[in-house]
């Protein structure tokens, strides 16, 4: 028992060397060097303390091979095991001087000479004469040699020499590295299934044609796009590699159609509007020549309204397209009370840059009554829309803005009920000026020109106040008033903002901001201005926003909560 015991307290002693391996601890070099010999080290199998005589060997030699692959082929290393710390191995450098290029031999051959993109990618390398050999940069280079050669078409290519000789005492290398493209390959047959009679819509996307050079990005692009039109479940473009004859690639694309009906329900709240219920039902096929349908509701306490569209797709069913628009919208809020049906034409196109253009011409009838009066209108509207929207960072935006311009005209010469020019232009701006810290900018104008506001419809109007004007009032309730107190609507509106928030947790910002802003018909009232707090946090279903605003304008000071759901632009 006493021989048992012993034992027992002998492993007992023993347990904590063996449950802490050996760890190092590299001094003498800097920067990517030590960084190098740290991850060698780390990638060693797990080395007791009392195995380190019997190992040493092996970790000089994972030293030593850290350091040759950035060019040290001089380097000192000196184990030691610490004194007051068996399981802690100094490891000691001295570096020497690195090995430079002597001779660098880089050759190309083939049609790749004259494709500029090989003289772009070859200027870029970081190897050169005098350069630092560095190991890992050599095998980057011949990764990307072959990388651009297979995207770009030519299927042939190899190297037909990679040599690198080392002269140590000399501390020089010669690098000599041949790189034959062969001949470039073009596109084949491009063919098509799956989806009967959808060459006419899909040609306009192709951003290349039989006996073009062939490009892999460009199928790639190709995909990203047909996926866009929202015609496809299932697309698959694939270049048919066993296929290939007289340097032809044949590509095939294989389409599988959505569904007949797509229906959507969606669910949101904001301090504006309160709940709010959304229900989307569309026919992304109609028949051969891409038609759609696509019918959106919504419903909460100030407004509900029902949207019909069908879209005919024009040269470019992505960018290009006609639709007739149907709405019917009612209004009950704050003094507003109306009823307005809208039919329309519009021919939208983003084929010009980024910026996305509207122009329609609609047909208006609404009844409504503002304030004390009451009245009914029916106008015919051309007019056109300008928009555009730039973002960087996904779901969390850390650059981007948003602008949008519109315009219609109504005129007794056509047979309106009124003669005035409606315009309207918001724009917001978002930036990351340091990490984590972001500015918003908003600025809005509206104006309308020509007849008297009386008889202008309640939905032309302006109306401001609200979490996308100005914080701290209530929706919409910021415009003149008759002499019943009640809201009129205005002829002109001008609201701009500026918010700074910066983060407090991962998820979470902390938001400063200031509203200031009018509703008038001749910017004789006292603007308002609201400021406040706010809260953002990322959730998984996307930016959560939470504003306590102040009208800081008011002799009696009113205070709003905001909440709002959705992107910052």
């Amino acid at each position: 028992m006493f021989r048992i015991a012993c034992l027992c307290c002998i492993l007992l002693l023993s347990l904590p060397a063996l449950a802490q391996p050996l760890h190092f601890k590299v001094s003498g070099l800097k920067g990517e060097a030590k960084e190098n010999v740290v991850n060698y080290l780390e990638s060693l199998p797990t080395i007791a303390p009392d195995r380190v005589s019997y190992r040493m060997q092996a970790i000089r030699e994972t030293v030593v091979n850290a350091l040759q692959a950035l060019g040290y082929y001089q380097a000192e290393v000196t184990l030691v095991v610490d004194e007051q710390d068996p399981g802690l191995l100094r490891v000691k450098v001295k570096p020497g001087k690195p090995v430079t290029i002597r001779n660098w031999d880089l050759e190309l051959t083939g049609e790749a000479t004259q494709d500029e993109s090989f003289a772009e990618l070859t200027r870029q390398f970081p190897l050169k004469k005098g350069a630092v050999f560095h190991h890992g940069q050599y095998e980057s280079i011949k990764a990307q040699l072959k990388g651009r050669a297979l995207t770009r078409g030519y299927l042939d290519a190899k190297l037909t020499q990679a040599k690198v000789k080392v002269y140590p005492r000399e501390n020089v290398a010669d690098v000599s590295l041949h790189f034959d493209s062969g001949l470039r390959y073009h596109y084949g047959q491009i063919r098509i299934e799956g989806v009967e009679g959808t060459s006419r819509l899909i040609q306009p996307l192709l951003a290349f044609k039989q006996g073009d050079p062939y490009r892999a990005v460009q199928l790639a692009e190709l995909s990203q796009t047909l996926s866009q039109t929202r015609y496809f479940k299932q697309i698959d473009v694939q270049p048919q590699m066993d296929k290939l004859t007289d340097h032809q690639v044949p590509i095939l694309i294989q389409l599988s159609p959505r569904s007949d009906n797509l229906v959507e329900v969606g669910i949101g709240a904001s301090t504006d509007e309160g709940p709010r219920l959304q229900l989307t039902w569309e026919k992304p096929w109609i028949n051969q020549y891409g038609h759609s349908l696509y019918t959106e509701m919504k419903i909460s306490a100030p407004q509900q309204n029902i949207n019909f569209s069908y879209r005919i797709p024009g040269q470019d069913p992505l960018n290009d397209y006609y639709s007739l628009q149907t709405s019917y919208e009612a209004t009950d809020q704050q003094d507003t009370n109306s009823h307005n049906l809208t039919v329309g034409a519009h021919y939208q196109t983003k084929t010009h840059g980024s910026w996305e253009r509207d122009y329609f011409f609609e047909t208006q009838y609404e009844d409504y009554t503002q304030g004390s009066s009451h009245g009914s209108s029916l106008l015919f509207m051309p007019g056109f829309t300008v928009s555009r929207l730039r973002m960087t960072g996904g779901m969390d935006p850390d650059w981007g803005d948003r602008v949008i311009f519109k315009n219609q005209y109504s005129s007794h010469y056509w047979g309106s009920d009124g003669d005035f020019s409606w315009l309207w232009g918001r724009t917001k701006w978002l930036r990351t000026p340091w990490p984590g810290h972001r500015l918003i900018w908003r600025a809005e104008q509206g104006a309308i020109l020509g007849d008297t506001i009386d008889t202008v419809p309640a939905s032309l109007r302006f109306f401001t106040g609200g979490d996308q004007t100005v914080r701290g009032f209530s929706y919409e309730s910021i415009s003149p008033v008759d002499d019943e107190g009640l809201l009129t609507g205005a002829r002109y509106t001008t609201a701009v903002s500026v918010e700074y928030a910066y983060p407090v947790a991962e998820k979470w910002r902390l938001a400063s901001f200031v509203d200031v802003g009018t509703a008038t018909n001749d910017y004789t009232e006292a603007w308002k201005i609201g400021t406040g707090l706010g809260m953002r946090w990322l959730s998984p279903v996307g930016p959560i926003r939470l504003d306590i605003g102040f009208g800081v304008s008011e002799t009696h000071i009113p205070f709003h909560l905001h909440f709002g759901l959705g992107p910052e632009l």
